[in-house]
């Protein structure tokens, strides 16, 4: 499968720190972005660790590899993670999201945890796809009592995390695989760039953009409509 790739990370206008980091490896097919939690230490380190874990542990991407086996590569990661944070971070730890893709002949592997996201553009229908689920207790509540659940809801809910890695607890990793044509586009973010920018705009940049003018021009967006985060963004436009 040939594609081609580019990502970017802003620290926003309001926070002193940029607590993402991504991974774009055109070589191996592999791409992930990862988001430091908030209230937490060393948001930094953490989403460092997690996309260079991904990196390394990834380094030689082989047939056979399913979502089973990309759910245990991450819950390695998080294993990793947990011993780097009673390091650094004392009592509490660090935390992290984490979305990853790894590109295989004929299908795209995904694996989330958290609040980031991964979207699907496809050409032919110009349909824009949320492939992962927001692992915040906004969300589960939402999915659990319905749609008035959010009636008055605390807005702090769509912001605290139920699933992250680094922290030790218990979670599953959600995982699939789906596939893609000529044109589609996968886009890899932290929430900077969904707490800000519609998913009618997302849709609307990635018909008509390259990616590498469409994540410069997405993380421009969401710092024109106030930029109150960090926000990263990865293209893969499959060729």
């Amino acid at each position: 499968m040939k594609f081609t790739a580019h990502g970017h990370s802003d620290v926003g206008f309001l926070r002193e720190t940029n607590e993402d980091s991504f991974l774009v490896r055109e070589d191996k097919g592999v791409f992930a972005v990862a988001d430091g939690v908030g209230g937490l230490p060393y948001g930094s380190l953490a989403s460092l660790l997690a996309v260079q874990f991904f990196d390394s542990l990834t380094n030689n991407v082989y047939d056979g590899i399913d979502p089973t086996r990309l759910c245990s590569t991450i819950e390695r990661i998080h294993k990793n993670i947990i011993k780097c944070g009673s390091i650094v971070g004392g009592q509490n730890g660090i935390g992290t999201t984490f979305s990853g893709v790894v590109f295989l002949d004929n299908k795209v592997l995904y694996g989330h945890v958290g609040d980031s996201y991964i979207l699907k553009y496809e050409k032919e229908s110009g349909q824009l796809t949320q492939l992962s689920k927001e692992h915040t207790l906004a969300a589960e509540l939402i999915a659990k009592h319905g749609p008035d659940a959010a009636v008055d809801m605390p807005e702090h809910y769509h912001h605290t995390l139920t699933r992250c890695l680094g922290q030790d607890i218990d979670f599953e990793v959600d995982s699939g695989d789906f596939d893609v044509t000529c044109g589609d586009k996968i886009i890899i973010s932290s929430d900077g760039l969904l707490n800000m920018v519609e998913m009618d705009d997302i849709s609307e940049v990635c018909s008509s953009m390259s990616p590498k003018s469409l994540v410069h021009e997405l993380v421009d967006l969401a710092n024109q409509n106030g930029g109150v985060d960090n926000t990263t963004v990865v293209c893969i436009e499959i060729e």
